[in-house]
């Protein structure tokens, strides 16, 4: 049996952040990391600390229902991965028809191959535009799917991985780092203001660095997770 929809994305205006954005949104949560029945980790390069201070619980996930709601659509996609992109793609493909632009971002709280299964899979509109943070350095970058949607993928900076954010800018990539303030720069690139808006990431190009101030169980953090200025 197949679940509403309407359960699995959620609209930009619910996030403080996605709310800015200048393009209609829909999002998606899933529980991070191995928080599900089955152990299978939705966020294969998180740290420690990432999921010691992951957003998980910030803003509208602190609330227990919201919490149970996501947990449940993850068990939904870890057992009928088929019927569940087979909702995700209603949503999206209704919510199209009623804008130019239609921004996706389905790893809200994950880092999984879900715009890679989902546009393999089904046919979604061709004004759809996707875009997500991942620690997986050879997911991040700005590609053109074979289904002919953009894929905007900025990497996200950790604790222990400072070795691939210097290639990911080598390489002329976005790299997402979390400020105790923000800088004017940072390893000798531009900082942009990430919070100003969750779709930024879709209106610049790297090489520069996505300032992202702590948040959350990270403001009080004296992890390397933050970098402190």
């Amino acid at each position: 049996m197949i679940m509403k929809a309407e359960k699995f994305l959620s609209e930009g205006t619910t996030n403080t952040k996605t709310a800015k954005n200048l393009r209609k949104t829909l999002i998606l949560y899933l529980s991070p990391a191995t928080q599900n029945s089955k152990g299978i980790n939705l966020c294969p390069k998180a740290t420690i600390d990432c999921v010691k201070l992951c957003l998980y619980t910030a803003g509208r996930g602190v609330f227990f229902m919201v919490q149970q709601a996501r947990k449940r659509r993850t068990e939904f996609y870890l057992e009928n991965r088929h019927d569940f992109l087979l909702s995700v793609a209603i949503q999206i493909n209704k919510a199209a028809k009623k804008v130019d632009v239609l921004a996706i971002r389905l790893n809200g709280t994950s880092d999984i191959k879900l715009v890679e299964l989902l546009t393999q899979s089904f046919d979604i509109a061709q004004n759809v535009i996707f875009y997500d943070y991942s620690k997986i350095l050879s997911k991040s970058g700005s590609k053109i799917l074979p289904s002919g949607h953009k894929y905007v993928v900025t990497f996200s900076r950790s604790e222990t991985n400072e070795i691939e954010v210097k290639q990911a800018l080598t390489d002329r990539k976005l790299v997402a780092v979390v400020f105790n303030k923000l800088p004017n720069s940072y390893m000798g690139y531009k900082v942009y203001d990430g919070d100003l808006r969750d779709d930024l990431m879709l209106d610049i190009e790297g090489p520069a660095i996505l300032g992202l101030r702590a948040k959350g169980k990270a403001v009080n953090s004296n992890s390397d997770f933050v970098v402190k200025i």
